[in-house]
């Protein structure tokens, strides 16, 4: 039997394991390795090159958008399948650019998870029922992206302002992206120009509510 080799990206331990844990002792499919960032999973997914990979909406570090886009670059041949829970519809618009293949709700059951992820070892695309007129509304409104963080800001500044709503320092965000401070804080004021705001205290509401950060 042909085995899937599936990735499990996700933020909060309990998910995370709860997923491993389903996906563990299945004859069809091999847990390959899991991560609780956008980051970690990047060079995960470039060492490992999984077939499936299931990854939270909901990321620290970098966001599922931008992660989707930097695992495919990393390996070609995987598959990603968001895992969603309320997410407006530009955001699911957005990950299906960045090449998700399928958007699956985390309330789900685990039979609907393994046909979701059946369905992208054999290439084939994957939406739950209950996500699906959500994931229509986003590709018949394209609009919506227009004004969302996914097209106003690039991915560095993104990155950047995500790390900012969740606590980071500059010094801090320069260290763990391994660039200059005076890299950090330029990206930081382009965005604050791009998007009209004053300061970090904005940037962490705006992040918050186009989904890059939690409240």
């Amino acid at each position: 039997m042909t085995r899937t080799r599936v990735m499990v990206i996700a933020r909060h331990q309990l998910l995370r394991e709860g997923l491993v844990s389903l996906l563990s002792g299945r004859p069809d499919q091999e847990m390959v390795a899991q991560a609780g960032d956008g980051q970690d999973a990047v060079r995960l997914a470039s060492d490992l090159r999984p077939e499936v990979v299931l990854i939270d909406m909901e990321l620290s570090g970098l966001n599922c958008v931008d992660a989707t886009q930097r695992i495919l670059c990393a390996s070609p041949s995987s598959r990603v399948l968001c895992l969603a829970a309320e997410e407006p519809p530009h955001r699911m618009r957005a990950a299906l650019d960045a090449g998700a293949r399928g958007i699956l709700a985390k309330d789900s059951s685990a039979e609907e998870l393994m046909r979701a992820i059946g369905a992208l070892s054999r290439r084939q695309y994957y939406f739950s029922p209950s996500l699906t007129e959500a994931a229509m509304l986003a590709c018949r409104e394209p609009e919506a992206l227009q004004v969302s963080a996914f097209v106003r800001l690039t991915p560095k500044e993104r990155e950047i302002v995500q790390l900012l709503a969740e606590g980071l320092t500059t010094k801090q965000i320069a260290a763990q992206l391994d660039v200059s401070h005076k890299t950090v804080a330029s990206h930081r004021e382009h965005a604050v120009a791009k998007l009209g705001l004053r300061g970090v205290a904005d940037l962490t509401r705006y992040a918050i509510r186009e989904g890059l950060a939690r409240a």
